[in-house]
C-alpha cells in the first residue's frame, strides 16, 4: 500500500508539474504569476510527503517511527488532496487512503499509546506546514515591472485579503473588494472598500 501511495504521488507531483508548465507556456508567463511561489511550494510538499513514504519503507526503522512517518504522509496528502479537489487532488486523496490503510496495517497492539500520540503529531504538523505554506506563498505576490494588475484571496487562518500591482509596487490590504481603478497617473482607489 505504501509503494502505491509513493508512486501516485510521484506521478501526481510529474504531472502537475508539467500541467503547470503547459499552461505556463499557453498564458506567455514564464514565471510571471503572480502566486509564482504556490506552486513550488506544493511541488516541494509533495516531494516531502514521498520522501516521509520512502523512508517509512526502510525496516530498519523502529515500527512507532514508520508509523508517524505514514501518518504524517497520509494527513498531508488527506488534506492537500481535498484542497485541490478540482485539479490534482483525487489521485491524491487515492494515496491517502492507501497511506491511512499502510498506517492502520503498522499499528500494534493498543490503539492509545505513546507512538500513536507521536503519529498524531506528526500528522497535526504535516497539516499545519502545509496550510502555513499556502498562507505565506499566497502573499508572496510578484509585481510585473510596468502595468498594472490586482487580485485577492481567502487565506485559510487570515482571512481574506487583495493587493494592487502599479508599474512593480505591491500595496497589500486585509479585507475583501470587489472593485479597483486605476487613475491616469497610476493610483489606485478602491471605491466601496
Amino acid at each position: 500500500m505504501t509503494w502505491f501511495a509513493l508512486i501516485v504521488v510521484l506521478a501526481t507531483e510529474l504531472a502537475y508539474l508539467l500541467v503547470i508548465r503547459s499552461q505556463n507556456a499557453d498564458a506567455g508567463l514564464a514565471g510571471g504569476a503572480p502566486d509564482a511561489f504556490t506552486v513550488p511550494f506544493v511541488a516541494a510538499y509533495l516531494l516531502v510527503i514521498a520522501a516521509l513514504l520512502a523512508a517509512s519503507l526502510m525496516r530498519r526503522l523502529s515500527p512507532p517511527v514508520r508509523l508517524s512517518l505514514r501518518t504524517a504522509a497520509a494527513a498531508g496528502l488527506l488534506v492537500l488532496g481535498v484542497l485541490a479537489l478540482f485539479s490534482i487532488g483525487v489521485p491524491l486523496v487515492v494515496a491517502g487512503a492507501m497511506a491511512t490503510g499502510a498506517t492502520v496495517r503498522t499499528l500494534r497492539g493498543p490503539l492509545l499509546t505513546s507512538s500513536s500520540l507521536f503519529a498524531v503529531g506528526a500528522a497535526v504538523i504535516a497539516v499545519v506546514v502545509l496550510i502555513t505554506g499556502f498562507e505565506v506563498t499566497e502573499r508572496m505576490i510578484v509585481c510585473p515591472a510596468q502595468g498594472s494588475s490586482g487580485g485577492g484571496g481567502n487565506g485559510f487562518v487570515t482571512g481574506p485579503y487583495y493587493y494592487d500591482c502599479v508599474d512593480g509596487r505591491l500595496s497589500f490590504h486585509s479585507g475583501s473588494c470587489s472593485s479597483s481603478s486605476i487613475d491616469g497617473s497610476g493610483n489606485v482607489s478602491h471605491p466601496g472598500c
